[in-house]
């Protein structure tokens, strides 16, 4: 009897060994596996309830604290999600279905969204060691340093990713920012170049490589770089600035009004871009005397920003212009009429004309006489009058140039009429010498005396 009891016991431990080999071989991965397929199609809150109900019988299981983190992570319960990869980690247990590359991948992922830097730092640190030949953890390293602007060691970590990866137009990108901004052109516009061979679609690296070819001189490869970089809405209007300005510096001022003008269709209102758009549109109007839309854009500027750049002193430059006519026409005067109005003053400070030279269409200088004495037969003595129409600073410098070349032209005394403001330097020089200095509200007196 006792011995039938043995086998009987016998078979039922061997039946239960049988049945839990079963279970674990077919019953439970089909469960969780079940579960899995639940989080994929979005069932995570009975996921999460089935998941919770299994731990609670064996907290060790790896893979459902693996698909609890999933679950979590899809219910946007970050925090959550963290704890569960977390607990994964610690447990230790790794296979071909729940990896600690493919857990720390997450949880790296997780920490940069969240915008927790050295967290993420520290995970991708870890994945170079244990994925060594996945580039793109070197290349999340060198964002993290390059944001910090620890160019030197984000450098490292973009060549490294370059070095697994050739095609890497990201990391290539990255590195072009850092010799930019570093001052290294050379070096700049070819990492530019070498991320547009991969990726033509960066327009961000179209622009700057326009940035760096405007350094370089280059402004003709310059513009049609920005032209290209324009179909990004992102930086389209950077864009129009650059080319601005660029045709500012050369000197092509309707090309400059053109794309500035652009530019201000497009750009935020009241944002620094809009001003610095105003800003060169208004200088560029400046230098084609089209003062009144000039004026317009400086009192714009001053509307959102009154300490922008040196507008105050623009707007107290052309105070009189905004007030009287007479300086209005002279400042607006096509370059014959400014001719015209030069000589007039001449004419009505009682003097003859001699030489005229047009310098520029807002510089004049004319040699002139001037009778010493009321007698028929007295001498007369040359004087060197230069007329200046824009809001430069006028410093000693022109006044020694000046004053040099009197004894070339026999002249006695030297006349400066400007409508810009004398640096002290020069009014200091001027006192000592034969130099009269005359501002705004002198030109407005004489322009008062000027008859056509």
């Amino acid at each position: 009897m006792l011995f039938t009891y043995i086998i009987i016991f016998f078979f039922v431990i061997v039946f239960a060994i049988f049945a839990l080999y079963l279970l674990n071989t077919y019953v439970f991965p089909r469960r969780i596996d079940e579960i899995a397929q639940m989080i994929e199609s979005g069932q995570t809150k009975l996921a999460i309830k089935k998941l919770t109900d299994m731990l609670e019988k064996d907290d060790r299981d790896a893979y459902a604290h693996f698909l609890l983190a999933e679950a979590y992570r899809k219910e946007n319960n970050i925090q959550y999600a963290i704890l569960e990869y977390r607990q994964v980690l610690k447990l230790g247990k790794f296979d071909a279905v729940v990896s600690e590359i493919d857990v720390r991948t997450k949880l790296a992922a997780i920490f940069k969204d969240k915008g927790a830097v050295e967290e993420a730092k520290k995970e991708f640190l870890i994945l170079t060691k244990i994925d060594p030949d996945n580039y793109r953890n070197y290349h999340e390293l060198g964002v993290i340093y390059f944001n910090a602007n620890v160019f030197d060691r984000a450098g490292g970590y973009f060549k490294k990713s370059i070095s697994c990866n050739a095609q890497d137009s990201d990391s290539q990108y990255y590195l072009g920012q850092i010799f930019y901004r570093s001052g290294n052109y050379p070096e700049a516009k070819q990492m530019f170049i070498e991320t547009l061979k991969i990726d033509q679609t960066n327009y961000r690296a179209h622009y700057f490589l326009g940035l760096v070819l405007r350094q370089l001189g280059d402004h003709e490869w310059a513009v049609k770089e920005f032209e290209v970089a324009q179909k990004s809405d992102d930086i389209k209007v950077k864009c129009f600035l650059a080319k601005g300005t660029i045709f500012l510096e050369k000197e092509q001022y309707p090309k400059a009004v053109v794309e500035l003008e652009r530019g201000l269709k497009f750009a935020k209102r009241r944002s620094d871009t809009e001003l610095n758009l105003r800003y060169f549109l208004a200088e560029a109007q400046e230098k084609m005397r089209d003062l009144h839309s000039a004026i317009f854009n400086w009192e714009k500027i001053v509307e959102v920003n009154r300490d922008f750049r040196d507008v105050q002193e623009k707007l107290k430059s052309y105070s009189e212009f905004r007030q009287d006519d007479r300086i209005k026409d002279f400042m607006i005067a096509g370059l014959s009429k400014f001719e015209h109005l030069c000589r007039k003053i001449c004419e009505g400070m009682g003097l003859t004309i001699m030489d005229v030279d047009i310098i520029s269409d807002t510089v004049i200088e004319i040699l002139a006489t001037e009778t010493e004495g009321k007698w028929r037969n007295t001498r007369r003595t040359n004087r060197i009058i230069r007329i200046m129409r824009n809001t430069d600073s006028v410093g000693d410098k022109l006044l020694r140039q000046l004053h040099e070349s009197m004894k070339l032209r026999n002249a006695t005394r030297v006349i400066i009429i400007s409508t810009g403001e004398y640096s002290q330097s020069a009014v200091d020089f001027s006192n000592t010498r034969p130099i009269e200095l005359l501002g705004k509200n002198e030109l407005v007196g004489l322009l008062r005396n000027v008859k056509d």
